[in-house]
């Protein structure tokens, strides 16, 4: 029996409705293996796959800025600053440019097919600039594959709001820290400087790096293909932490005092330079470091300094970097250990005959002047090189090697500026009856001028050794305190030197220091200046270095001043008594009445002294 034949539209349907189920299930599939492989790739992605699609979140920077440096009152040495620079994109400059030019030309056939972009955007920005227009766009072309170019910093407000306004492609302005110093070039060389990336070049800036840096803060966020914002979560903002202030001990009105006496002294002696050190005794704090450079034209200069022809500031700060030979303002501390050592009292008579010395070993010993038989305390005053031999005769090398350590010469004080030096002590093997005869005048030893006001100290005080310190810390720090003074002298030997030094003063080889304001006391020194390397061995004979150490007041000193002027014009005057001296005076008469101190000159040796300098 045959089956009925099906209709053709029976059929038809029924191979739709098949095709249908198997088109459904073939998608349903394929969605189901897309979803599978996405939530594969989510979870799983291929490393290489991450690397061709990209990032989907980005990052914004937030900046720290930088700690400031403050002098010991609060005052700002150096800050930084918000600035807003403009920069470009030359790359995207002229490929924008031409793109304009082409959606151009496809609105409007008969527009031109020539354009300039690096012209365009010049002319744009000269005049809100202040630049020519031909300068910016040899600077553009200059870097045409550049995809980043500043034109110019320290932008106005105004400016800033006209090159916004522009909306020129590859044009941008964004913000920067830039450093600042308020007081200009006063203490520069302390200060020191930073760089173009904010990192510390010299002075506190280098010193104190670490703490001044801050950590940059950072903001992480979802962004769309256009680079947009889509999503931000609380966990992912991370902020700046600006980077802690440094107090230092510098007082900015006593080192614009040194800083200026300083210089009209270079300048009045045609000197080759000069440097000035203050310090409170009664904490070591460093009141002032100032060094001046002064080159001379026909003079070949026995110190230079490279890095001053670049900026001030980068220079070495020589109060603790140079060594120098002290001359007769060493002289206090041999006198006074020999003196505690009994080698002699301060009334003990000394016959130093009229004319040289000649050692037992045969060096022969001068003095300007020959004074016959004379005190120990006579010595001191007079600054008389003889007298200092016949002690040094009587003292063991390690009697006098002893001195050095006692005092910290050969070792470095730790102010914290970079580059410090530990002076120049010859060493106990190489020690010789030559060498001690040297080093009780002051020679063959090589000191810095912060390590003499350190160890002046002393005399200062009651025969303890304030440490000298250049930064001060928060209140709750232990460093915001003095460190502890060590004794190196007994309080009465401390003080017979200085009653001997103000008699330096009142009729020694200080007399033109002399102050109507406060009694001073200290030590002159006149060293002949050594021949540097290649210049043959020994000493100039008509070259020296001038200085003086003083402190005052007499009966409870507060602060002790150093005054160093290298390698003055003899046709001037060379003498430390007689041109460091008077210097020396001055910053101390300024210093102590900016600090309050009262004057303690008797009213009628204050007319004396007034008389003579008139």
């Amino acid at each position: 029996m045959n089956r009925p034949i099906e209709p053709v539209a029976t059929a038809q349907a029924r191979r739709i409705r098949a095709w249908s189920r198997f088109a459904v299930i073939g998608l349903a599939a394929t969605l189901m293996a897309t979803t599978l492989r996405v939530a594969w790739l989510k979870i799983a992605p291929d490393p290489a796959l991450l690397a061709a699609a990209g990032s989907h979140r980005s990052d914004a920077r937030e900046p720290a800025l930088r700690g400031q440096v403050l002098d010991r009152k609060g005052r700002v040495l150096a800050t930084s600053l918000v600035s807003r620079r403009v920069f470009v994109d030359p790359a995207m400059i002229w490929e924008r440019g031409w793109e304009k030019v082409r959606k151009a030309q496809r609105e409007d056939p008969s527009s031109p097919a020539t354009a300039d972009p690096f012209r365009d955007v010049a002319h744009a920005l000269a005049a809100t600039l202040g630049r020519d227009a031909g300068t910016i766009e040899q600077q553009l072309r200059g870097r045409a594959d550049a995809r980043y170019l500043v034109l110019a910093e320290e932008l106005t407000d105004q400016q800033v709001s006209e090159i916004r306004a522009m909306r020129l492609a590859g044009v941008g302005v964004e913000s920067y820290p830039e450093r600042a110093y308020p007081a200009g070039e006063i203490a520069s060389q302390v200060v020191g400087r930073v760089g173009a990336e904010q990192s510390g070049q010299s002075g506190a800036e280098l010193q104190h790096e670490g703490a001044m840096r801050g950590t940059d803060g950072n903001l992480a966020f979802l962004r769309d293909v256009r680079r947009r914002p889509l999503w931000i979560d609380r966990d992912d903002f991370r902020p700046s932490d600006h980077g802690d202030d440094v107090r230092l001990t510098v007082d900015l009105v006593v080192q614009e005092i040194a800083e200026r006496r300083l210089r009209e002294a270079v300048k009045t002696y045609h000197a080759g330079g000069g440097r000035c050190v203050v310090m409170d005794v009664e904490t070591g704090d460093v009141l002032a470091l100032a060094d001046v450079l002064s080159p001379r034209a026909g003079w070949t200069e026995i110190t230079t300094d490279p890095a001053r022809r670049i900026h001030v500031s980068l220079g070495r700060n020589r109060n603790v970097t140079d060594p120098y030979e002290p001359g007769s303002t060493f002289k206090p501390f041999v006198w006074a250990v020999a003196t505690e050592l009994g080698k002699f009292k301060p009334g003990s008579m000394l016959a130093l005959g009229q004319g040289p010395y000649r050692t037992p070993f045969g060096r022969t010993i001068t003095d300007v002047k020959y004074y016959g038989t004379v005190s120990w305390k006579t010595v001191l005053m007079k600054s008389l090189n003889l007298g200092m031999v016949k002690a040094a005769e009587r003292m063991t090398f390690a009697q006098m090697q002893d001195v050095l350590k006692r005092f910290g010469f050969g070792q470095r004080t730790g102010v914290g500026i970079p580059g410090e030096s530990e002076g120049l002590v010859t060493g106990s093997k190489a020690w010789s009856k030559y060498t001690q005869s040297s080093v009780c005048m002051g020679y063959e030893i090589g000191v810095t001028p912060v390590q003499m006001v350190q160890a002046f100290s002393a005399f200062c005080r009651d025969g303890t050794m304030i440490p000298a310190r250049l930064t001060l810390g928060r209140e709750d720090e232990a460093r915001a305190y003095p460190a502890p003074a060590r004794r190196v002298l007994p309080e009465a030997i401390a003080l017979e030197a200085r009653e001997a030094m103000e008699g330096v003063i009142k009729e020694g080889t200080g007399r033109k220091a002399q102050s109507d304001r406060y009694r001073m006391f200290g030590k002159s020194g006149t060293a002949h200046l050594a021949r540097p390397k290649g210049q043959g061995k020994g000493y100039y004979d008509d070259r020296y270095i001038s200085s003086f150490i003083a402190g005052a007041p007499f009966d409870r000193p507060r602060i002790v001043c150093l005054v160093v002027l290298d390698d003055p014009d003899k046709a001037k005057g060379h003498f430390g008594g007689s041109i460091a001296g008077p210097i020396c005076r001055d910053v101390i008469d300024e210093t102590l009445e900016y600090m309050g101190v009262p004057h303690d000159q008797d009213p009628e040796r204050r007319q004396q002294i007034a008389s003579l300098r008139d």
